[in-house]
């Protein structure tokens, strides 16, 4: 009996330290510690028998799931993660009026604006005040190295004199990109209505290089709008010019949305697109918490700008709308191991617009040792290894995009080749994932589009950045 078991032990050991061996082969493939976030022997694993946790109320579904419900204890594998993710259904308040809005539109007058910008800029913005009701609020802020505000908070029941304002402005000047979001934030909190869509939305086609242009800064005080004052933010880049990382950060870190403008046509129905979208929240001040076990470090949240404090990880959505998705992802390491089991506790409290009653979701995920080798092998939990591929591979994409804002075109090359690798080595996660397939389509055109780099001019290179980021951004933050 001993020698069976020590046999068992042996062919256990030998087990684990092939996958060990694996993963640090594989570990040029990703950019996290020691490429323990790899999973190569996905393809010989015939059942996926992790739990997904799943709570809902009316259109808005919770779930939460870890990457296997069991571990080995004192393993070199050490690394884990959970994967929570909200999304609403369809607009399910239709019968009832839409909540009012609250917004102010900042617009860049800086002299770059000049010409067919500054034009589809105007036009975008009246068909904003086309668009809103007697209820509403509106602002208009302009800035270029100066900020003026033009149209103080106001219901818009006199819509042409405030498209007269709008159709008066002059391109001129430099971009106080900061002065004039700020100017835009304290008309929104001066109007500020907890009932109300209170958001910010920025047109810009330049850098911010007149008043506040530390862009980390900047992102803290889109943040702190969002998260002690409820105020979010939207951001629109017009053109080819602009910081794309900067206002991509500051869309990201003030839970709104980003597009980039390149056909300006579109300007209008883009604006268009994102206050009907507005119309359709189905939940407010919405605030995810997970509680992460003691023994267990936290050390990354992908996704979105999280407080981490102690064991507690608190991410404030604020406004949660029909048809949306938020999927954050942990990465977290073991450790200690104490015998008992680890439970990872998220909750999601939101006020649900139909009713008005606050209500708050509670998952929890349970991650225990084994020493059973088919027990561990069969209980891992598919959609969270996709969705820890997706977002690995998709911050790989991000770096190689950095290399080449530098011009360091053959290292971008060679970290999309590694990235591609990686997505390969995952292929049985690839093939039945429709979101992986998009990431690897994105990473190879990218790729294919680097390889004449050098050969391109200036706004070619341009074009090509802030394409690619944009799709980049809609991949992760699942935008359609």
């Amino acid at each position: 009996m001993k020698t069976k078991t020590f046999s068992f032990l042996l062919l256990l050991s030998a087990f684990w330290g092939l996958v060990a061996f694996t993963h640090s082969t594989a570990s040029s493939f990703s950019n996290t510690i020691n490429g323990v976030d790899t999973f190569p022997f996905i393809a010989s694993l015939k059942e996926f028998k992790g739990k997904t946790i799943t709570s809902s109320h009316g259109a808005v579904m919770f779930s939460s799931g870890l990457h296997n419900d069991y571990f080995i204890a004192d393993s070199l594998n050490k690394i884990g993660y959970l994967y929570v993710e909200t999304k609403l259904g369809a607009f399910v308040n239709q019968n009832a009026e839409r909540l009012p809005l609250n917004i102010s539109i900042v617009i860049d007058r800086s002299g770059s604006m000049a010409g067919a910008k500054m034009k589809y800029a105007k036009e975008a913005a009246k068909t904003i005040i086309d668009k809103l009701t007697a209820e509403d609020y509106v602002s208009i802020v302009i800035y270029d190295h100066e900020v003026t505000l033009i149209q103080p908070a106001v219901h818009p029941l006199l819509k042409d004199s405030i498209k007269k304002k709008i159709e008066a402005i002059e391109e001129r000047g430099s971009t106080n990109l900061w002065g004039g979001s700020e100017k835009g934030y304290e008309q929104v909190k001066s109007s500020f209505k907890p009932s109300f869509v209170n958001r910010v939305l920025l047109i810009s086609d330049g850098l911010a290089n007149s008043g506040l242009t530390n862009s980390r800064i900047i992102q803290n005080k889109v943040r702190q709008y969002k998260d002690e004052e409820g105020i979010t933010l939207s951001t629109f880049g017009v053109g080819l010019d602009y910081n794309e990382v900067l206002m991509t950060d500051m869309a990201e870190s003030g839970s709104g949305n980003y597009y980039f403008i390149n056909d300006l046509d579109k300007m209008a129905s883009i604006l268009e697109n994102e206050i009907n979208g507005l119309s359709k929240i189905a939940a407010k001040d919405a605030t995810l918490t997970i509680s992460i076990p003691a023994g267990i470090d936290v050390l990354k949240v992908y996704a979105y700008k999280a407080d981490v404090k102690g064991n507690t990880i608190t991410i404030k959505f604020r406004d949660l709308f029909a048809n949306d998705t938020k999927g954050v992802l942990i990465q977290f390491l073991r450790r200690s191991d104490t015998g008992m089991p680890y439970v990872f506790t998220s909750k999601l409290g939101f006020t649900d617009v139909k009713t008005g009653s606050v209500e708050q979701l509670e998952n929890k995920n349970i991650f225990q040792t084994t020493l059973l080798k088919d027990e561990l092998i069969t209980h891992y939990n598919r959609a969270v290894l996709e969705q820890t591929v997706l977002f690995q591979s998709n911050e790989a994409l991000e770096k190689a995009m950095l290399e080449a804002d530098k011009e360091l075109y053959e290292g971008a090359r060679q970290s999309l080749k590694r990235n591609e690798a990686y997505l390969s080595l995952h292929q049985p996660l690839v093939k039945t994932s429709t979101e992986l397939q998009k990431m690897d389509s994105a990473n190879r055109a990218y790729y294919n589009q680097l390889l004449q780099a050098e050969q391109m001019n200036a706004d070619t290179i341009k074009l090509m950045q802030k394409a690619n980021r944009a799709a980049s951004y809609k991949i992760r933050a699942k935008k359609s």
